[in-house]
């Protein structure tokens, strides 16, 4: 038996439309774990630390995901130590599309979906690469993965720009995760974001999906907006 799983990532590269912004990479997303029509967990932090400037996310089984980005982290953090350097991005990615394409066929559940995303910032600037449990690899300035993945598309291709303030890439995560949950039955719980500059890299505090509902309800048409209550 095969159970279907859901979820919604998403990672952008921007630039900081002044001098006060930051810049860098936006990752959000949700939190909800799935085993077919029964929601297994409403917590599960999707984005996982690669290393103090790289983050990776999960897209299909927790435990496949969670495992070999533990393993990956383990290769980057040896590569540090015996090379005094900081291991790049594409380096870490390709090391991690050769290990899954090895396993490529052996019922692996890294990515069920198109695949996950290693995001991060080195030496040559802000990097999102897409990897999937075939060994596919790709390199992308605006990426989105999971079952929610489209809806999530058609928010970031309306509103993406090249440049944006920081308050205003973080808002297009939060729309983003908003109506991906929305409209997908696998996607839900919290949104949790992450925002890498050039400097540091920032865990921002997790938003119930449904008060992000109240944010950007507007959007969704008047006749089905309404202003929340206590009853």
């Amino acid at each position: 038996m095969q159970f279907r799983r859901g979820t919604t990532t998403l990672a952008f590269i921007y630039e900081p439309a002044t001098a006060n912004d930051k810049g860098g990479i936006v990752v959000a997303v949700d939190s909800r774990a799935s085993s077919g029509e029964y929601i297994s967990s409403k917590s599960v932090m999707k984005i996982l630390d690669i290393g103090d400037h790289m983050v990776a996310t999960m897209a299909g089984g927790a435990a496949d995901c969670q495992f070999w980005t533990r393993t990956v982290a383990k290769y980057c953090n040896l590569f540090e130590l015996r090379e005094k350097t900081q291991i790049t991005v594409a380096a870490a990615s390709k090391y991690f599309a050769n290990v899954l394409y090895g396993y490529r066929g052996m019922g692996l559940s890294v990515v069920c979906l198109p695949g996950s995303m290693i995001a991060g910032y080195d030496k040559r600037g802000p990097q999102i690469f897409k990897v999937d449990s075939d060994g596919d690899r790709c390199q992308l300035q605006v990426c989105s993965v999971g079952s929610g993945s489209l809806n999530a598309y058609g928010v970031l291709d309306t509103h993406y720009k090249r440049k944006m303030t920081d308050e205003e890439a973080l808002k297009l995560g939060r729309r983003a995760i908003m109506h991906a949950t929305y409209r997908d039955s696998g996607s839900g719980g919290v949104c949790n974001m992450v925002h890498i500059t050039p400097k540091e890299k920032i865990r921002l505090p997790a938003i119930d999906v449904s008060k992000l509902w109240y944010e950007f309800a507007d959007e969704l048409g008047r006749d089905i907006a309404y202003e929340p209550r206590d009853d």
